[in-house]
Order: structure tokens, then sequence, then C-alpha cells
């Protein structure tokens, strides 16, 4: 357990037949304070990882400790854990007032100090006014701050929150993810968040972990996952991400070189795992890329150490309001790997015509070359993959 820890999973794995197992060989540690988001797709581990921690799951192999202390003896009212739902939880027959005080009244606090504390939990979430009301008579999002003021009103040491917005629409979704990140901020509290929307990951956290397969897959600062993946499925899950495949020309400890299969030469930052003359994958993000003329390639390679040059076919144009989504196909012939280029809409971009040939050009520091195991053993076609919402 690292010194600065205050969660810590050590080896924990987790299997209901003893066969296949949900959750393998986890290690984490959350520090104080930190916001720490749980990242994959469905079946993935992330919400077993939670109960885990919460103590509706107990753990097959390792340790989970919160602030040194072992939990595994611990049922879950004893945690000092607070949980939000996705489906809320509220009891409908309860009135606001008296679904914040239900933690309170199970841990026998008494009446003077409840009133006080369930009121200052619902002037947190700006409800004070809706104390007498039912769960039936609120909005969503209404019952969902509900939802958050009962898992902060005993002040516990750390907030859990699985798929908390889920339900919500767009605008009030967002709306909830900065009142969620005020009060982290404003209290200081310690939250481990599950989610399958990447978007909401890299708005709210401080660290996101990426789970496939029960394992961890990268856990990192949002920039450093969107900017720098370990491997292919990272770079396909988080964000929106070019897939372009080829075999390994060579490499160094820094660069590696990429070569297509209609004979174009690329080149980017090096993964790990690579080895000449296997598949490997470039992750390139679609702003990063530009549909170029002579002037504008000659004026990138001035600009910086060196930019990779394609020629693609244009397949597609499709206008998303702040910014134009061009759809190409690798090759004079669009007979190759599908590219995706986003093309901020200002008066001084021109778009290609459709069905024409046009060159593409990005830096090589704007790419990376990854290893492909990790999207074979995952099923994900190496092409544009996730994160489009």
């Amino acid at each position: 357990m690292s010194t600065h820890s205050f969660i810590s999973f050590a080896g924990v794995s987790k299997t209901y037949d003893g066969v296949h197992y949900v959750v393998e060989g986890l290690d984490l540690d959350v520090a104080k304070g930190e916001f720490v988001s749980l990242l994959g797709p469905s079946g993935s581990g992330k919400t077993t990882t939670l109960m885990m921690l919460a103590g509706f799951e107990s753990a097959t192999q390792g340790e989970i400790r919160l602030n040194g202390k072992r939990l595994d003896d611990k049922p879950p009212h004893q945690r000092d854990i607070g949980m939000v739902f996705q489906n809320y939880a509220l009891f409908p027959h309860l009135t606001i007032e008296q679904n914040v005080a239900f933690p309170l009244s199970v841990r026998r606090m008494d009446k003077t100090q409840q009133k006080a504390r369930v009121k200052r939990a619902l002037d947190m979430v700006e409800l004070p006014h809706l104390a007498a009301r039912r769960p039936s008579q609120l909005s969503g999002g209404q019952q969902q701050r509900v939802a958050l003021a009962r898992a902060l009103v005993f002040e516990p040491s750390v907030v859990l929150m699985d798929e908390p917005l889920g339900a919500l629409d767009k605008r009030l979704r967002e709306t909830m993810q900065y009142e969620i990140m005020r009060l982290h901020r404003e209290l200081g509290l310690t939250v481990v968040y599950v989610t399958h929307d990447q978007a909401e990951a890299l708005t709210m956290s401080d660290r996101v972990a990426v789970f496939s397969d029960g394992r961890i897959q990268q856990a990192a600062t949002p920039t450093e996952l969107y900017e720098n993946a370990h491997n292919a499925f990272v770079a396909n899950f988080v964000g929106e991400n070019n897939g372009l495949m080829g075999r390994v020309l060579d490499q160094d400890p820094e660069w590696a070189t990429l070569i297509l299969p209609d004979g174009a030469v690329i080149r980017g930052r090096c993964g790990r795992g690579l080895r000449n003359g296997e598949e490997a994958m470039l992750a390139l993000r679609p702003e990063r890329a530009h549909i170029a003329s002579g002037e504008d390639i000659q004026s990138m390679s001035r600009a910086n150490t060196g930019t990779n040059t394609v020629t693609a076919r244009v397949e597609e144009l499709v206008y998303c309001g702040d910014h134009h989504r061009v759809h190409l196909k690798l090759g004079k012939q669009g007979t190759g790997d599908s590219l995706i280029v986003k093309v901020p809409n200002t008066q001084h971009h021109d778009l290609p015509s459709l069905g024409s040939a046009t060159a593409v050009a990005w830096r090589h520091d704007d790419c990376k070359i990854l290893a492909t195991a990790v999207t074979a053993s995952h099923g994900l076609a190496p092409s544009l993959t996730a994160g489009v919402h």
C-alpha cells in the first residue's frame, strides 16, 4: 500500500464460479480528497470493484483497505462510505427531509443533531425549500440531488457513485456534473465514480482507471489518457480515435515508423511492446489531422520536427455545428482504412468536395504507434471506434 493511499486495492480478484474472473489482479490506490473514475464498457468489472469497496460484494482474493484498515469484516453501514446510485433509491413513502435523515437515524444520532445535519445537506444541494415533499413530486435532477445530500449527510470519508447521472437528459447531466465537482472541491471529498461515458470521466476526474475484461488497462490523469494511451484499447475507448493499421518498419525509444497497406510511411511516438515487422496501430485524434494543401504541408514541416502526409478520398461531409466531420478513405482510390478529420467551422477553412482526392497531414508528435494485441483480444475494430456521443 502506498504511503499516500487512502483507499487501497491490493491483488483483488472476484469470481462467482471459481473459473471466470469478473475482476482479476486489481491494484489501485486512491489518495485522500481525490476524484477517481472507473471507466469501461459493460461487464468490464468497474461496478463490481465499486460494490466490493462498498461492502455489497466480497473479494475472492486480495485486500481492500480504507485509511490503512482492512474492510473485509465490516458490513456496509460500518464502512463510513456514502453511496449514490443511478436509480436514486429514495424511499417513496418518506419526505425528502426523512430520506436525507435516514443514514443518521440508522446511526442513532439524536434528533437535534439530525435536524441540523439534514438542513446543512439540503442547503449544499440547494433544495431546502423541498424538504416536506415526497420523491414523486420532484424532477429526476432534484431526486438525484436528494440522493447526493443523503450520501453526504453523515459526513462520510468516501463517497461512491455508480452511474449517478445515467438517467438524466444531456443538459441536466452536465449541470449535475458541475454540481458534483463543486461539492467535491468545496468539501474535500474522496470520490470513486463509476461511468461508461468517457466524456464524463474526462470532465470530472483527477484520475481515470480504464477497465477491460476485469483488469485496469491504464490509470492516469484525463490529459495523460487522451494524449498518451498505453495501448490500443485505451486509445480507442477514451475519446475518438482514428486507428490506422500497418506494419512496424523500425523504432527507437522515442519514435516508430509504420508502413500502411498502400505503401505510405508514417512516423509517430513509440508505444510499448512494438516489434519490427509486426502489425501495429497508429492512434490519431480527428482534431489533430488537417485537410492540407501543398502550402499547408510546407509550413507544418518548417514549424516542427516533422509531418506525416497521406492521400485520401472524401467519402462524406457531415455538418456538426461547431465543426465539420470529413469522412475519408486512405489511398487515391479510397480503398484503405477509414479516417475522420474534424474541421473547425470557421470562415477560414475551405472544405474539400465530395469524392475528391486530398492530402491529409498531421505532426509526428500528434500521433502514437501502438501494439494491437490488446485491440485484438477485446474484439475491437481497429478503425475509428468509441467516443462518439
